[in-house]
């Protein structure tokens, strides 16, 4: 009789050790198995243990932004769109998230053709910033869907809203007039660029393309705020 009590005293033990055990896995565990899943391209075992994640905590930001990068790798961009909404509600103001969810969430509506969900979430979202990356954010995904007219607007905002010294946005410009046969305008902004910051690599070469000779007549300075017209 002792030696049954016992040996039930030590089933009951063992299993109140294992609800306990799994009373404690918590969100930052959840996650750091999620990363190490992702880390082995293991999407389908860590998009699991991202859902348990917000399950066990609906607020936890970055737990919905991986799980919205999971549900886009597995070819679920509607269900990859809210994990990553939800993400950017919880997680918006954060420097060291905002900019990723912001992409992925772009890439999820793209994917589903929400095209016009698209650029007035973008739009939006660069207007109240006044950021230069969101308004390239813009521009970009309005050169993706064919909308160039708006695309040359959003691009001359990026250049408007640009750090002092940074040619990179003109140099954007550029490539987007490249990319449409306009070489004027290409020009142009290449030479805004090159007055912004004649070091920049590559700039020169790119001058000689379409037919600038690099040197102090080259530089044209970029009007502000009516950019390229």
């Amino acid at each position: 009789m002792t030696s049954r009590f016992r040996r039930a005293t030590a089933a009951l033990a063992l299993a109140a050790a294992a609800l306990l055990t799994a009373g404690c896995v918590t969100n930052t565990m959840l996650r750091e198995n999620g990363y190490e899943a992702i880390q082995q391209d293991d999407w389908v075992t860590a998009r699991d243990y991202f859902q348990r994640a917000v399950r066990q905590a609906p607020n936890d930001g970055i737990a919905h932004y991986y799980l919205g990068r999971c549900e886009l790798e597995l070819g679920d961009p509607l269900a990859a769109q809210l994990a990553l909404e939800r993400a950017y509600t919880l997680k918006g103001n954060d420097p060291a998230f905002r900019d990723r969810i912001l992409d992925h969430l772009a890439q999820a509506l793209y994917r589903q053709g929400e095209y016009e969900k698209l650029t007035t979430f973008l739009g939006n979202v660069a207007n109240e910033s006044a950021l230069t990356r969101d308004h390239l954010r813009h521009a970009n995904y309005l050169v993706a869907i064919g909308d160039n007219d708006a695309a040359q607007l959003a691009f001359r905002k990026a250049a408007f809203f640009a750090p002092e010294g940074d040619p990179a946005a003109m140099i954007d410009i550029a490539d987007f007039y490249r990319s449409i046969g306009d070489v004027p305008n290409e020009s142009l902004a290449l030479r805004y660029a090159y007055w912004i910051d004649p070091d920049t690599p590559g700039l020169p070469d790119r001058l000689r393309q379409v037919g600038v000779v690099p040197g102090p007549t080259a530089a044209a300075e970029p009007p502000r705020p009516e950019m390229l017209r």
